[in-house]
């Protein structure tokens, strides 16, 4: 799990992808440190009104990490950076308009 989500060169671009989009100052977790602790980190860096926002794309993004390689491994599927960036920003506006304030603020 680790791996999966500080580790690996494809998540860390995931990651840095995400981040940027919604102007998060944090920079993507590394393979040293805990997940969690990257997390609290990542949200405390920033103002306090973006704070809410960017805790649910952390846990938004590293939602769909998991079900990606989910696909990959039992659908035999390659790894595509793009199309993922392009489902977690669908999903995060999709949140952010069904009442997701936090998001709302935070969003591109």
């Amino acid at each position: 799990m680790s791996h999966l989500l500080t580790g690996c060169p494809f998540s860390r671009t995931i990651w840095h992808e995400v981040l940027s989009w919604i102007r998060s100052t944090a920079g993507p977790p590394v393979a040293e440190g805990p997940f969690a602790e990257w997390w609290e980190l990542a949200v405390c860096s920033n103002p306090r009104h973006m704070r809410k926002g960017t805790s649910s794309v952390i846990m938004l993004t590293a939602w769909w990490i998991w079900k990606h390689r989910n696909v990959i491994v039992l659908n035999n599927e390659s790894p595509s950076v793009a199309p993922l960036v392009d489902t977690i920003k669908a999903e995060a506006k999709s949140w952010a308009e069904a009442g997701a304030r936090g998001l709302r603020q935070i969003l591109p």
